[in-house]
């Protein structure tokens, strides 16, 4: 009789993917802060404010730079454990259903890199791993465009290409040569409306990844007819 292969373990991955996108949210919101705290001591700096000194501003802008720093280590931390999860979902999703994934696996890391597919090809990646994870799946189901697509996955897509957009205007104002009261205003602008929509991307990416988790962790009949067994959940 036919044993099916054990599906790779996801479930520590996908809770430690989910506390590492819930830290980027957090520096982001830190780095929030220190840019309107900048706006503030510089603002009042020109206007002569008693009190205000050159050491304000220095201290003003070591936070920023701390911000920075703090907010790149967890981006690549995070980028790190998700990529990592995303590659053991993908196998696992071959090993559930038969359903031939529009892109090759080695996508599965590469689509997020590629400049210009990597704003659609990430999105097919993950919703053809959250179609062929679902339970139901036809055993002689092979084509997955007939499959649901999944809205979550492309509300949090949809929200991560604004914040993309987004971050875009802000480095184009943080290259800018007229560094007046006005520019610390827009940046700071800028930066809340980026760290609003990391917040929301961050939310919607968790609920994806304990969804596909989910999905693959629960014991059930393989397109083979046989119980999948199950890897430990590590």
């Amino acid at each position: 009789m036919y044993t099916p292969p054990p599906l790779t373990p996801v479930r520590t991955l996908a809770a430690a993917a989910s506390v590492l996108i819930g830290a980027v949210c957090a520096t982001n919101l830190y780095g929030t802060w220190t840019a309107w705290n900048a706006h503030s001591v510089v603002a009042d700096y020109v206007a002569g404010l008693p009190g205000v000194t050159d050491s304000d501003l220095y201290a003003a802008d070591d936070a920023t730079i701390t911000a920075v720093w703090v907010s790149l280590l967890a981006m690549v931390a995070s980028v790190t454990v998700f990529l990592t999860w995303l590659w053991r979902a993908r196998v696992n999703s071959e090993r559930l259903s038969g359903v031939h994934h529009r892109m090759g696996r080695g996508w599965t890391i590469g689509a997020w890199f590629c400049p210009v597919v990597n704003l659609w090809f990430p999105r097919r990646i993950v919703d053809d791993i959250w179609r062929a994870s679902r339970p139901g799946v036809p055993a002689d189901q092979h084509q997955i465009d007939p499959l649901p697509l999944s809205p979550l996955v492309r509300a949090w897509w949809l929200v991560l290409i604004a914040n993309y957009a987004m971050q875009y205007l802000l480095r184009l104002q943080t290259n800018t040569s007229d560094v007046t009261v006005g520019y610390f205003e827009t940046i700071a602008v800028y930066s809340t409306i980026s760290t609003g929509l990391t917040l929301v991307a961050g939310i919607l990416l968790i609920r994806v990844v304990r969804q596909i988790t989910e999905w693959q962790t629960t014991p059930r009949t393989t397109m083979e007819g046989t119980a999948h067994q199950q890897a430990p959940l590590a």
